[in-house]
């Protein structure tokens, strides 16, 4: 069985607003049936996301910057691994690029109704 593969050119595609002020991010894939999803993550300096909750875990390599969360701090080259039902609220001092893989979009407990990314 062949399947397609799929190319993006991160510079072609727009930054979008996340909920919470001076965090965007650009979609690179999703799949609509299971919910997977690879995006980029930008963190202005001093910027902070809401708490959340990842249903089936979440995989993120810092790309530029640091992130904190949780007491600890992240700077560029770390890889973190957040289990499923794991639960946090990242910010950054400085401004950070992420790469994110989601198994599933994120429950936003600070606004329940909200979509994550």
């Amino acid at each position: 069985m062949e399947t397609e593969s799929l190319y993006v050119k991160m510079e072609s595609l727009p930054w979008r607003d996340s909920p919470y002020s001076g965090v965007r991010w650009k979609k690179l894939y999703f799949d609509p049936a299971t919910g997977q999803s690879s995006v980029l993550l930008k963190f202005d300096p001093g910027a902070r996301y809401g708490t959340h909750r990842h249903p089936l875990g979440e995989q993120y390599l810092v790309l530029e910057g640091s992130l904190e969360e949780g007491g600890r701090t992240y700077g560029a080259g770390t890889y973190v691994y957040h289990s499923p039902g794991s639960v946090h609220r990242p910010a950054s001092k400085e401004g950070c690029l992420l790469f994110v893989i989601l198994p599933r979009p994120i429950e936003d407990l600070d606004n329940p109704s909200r979509e994550g990314y």
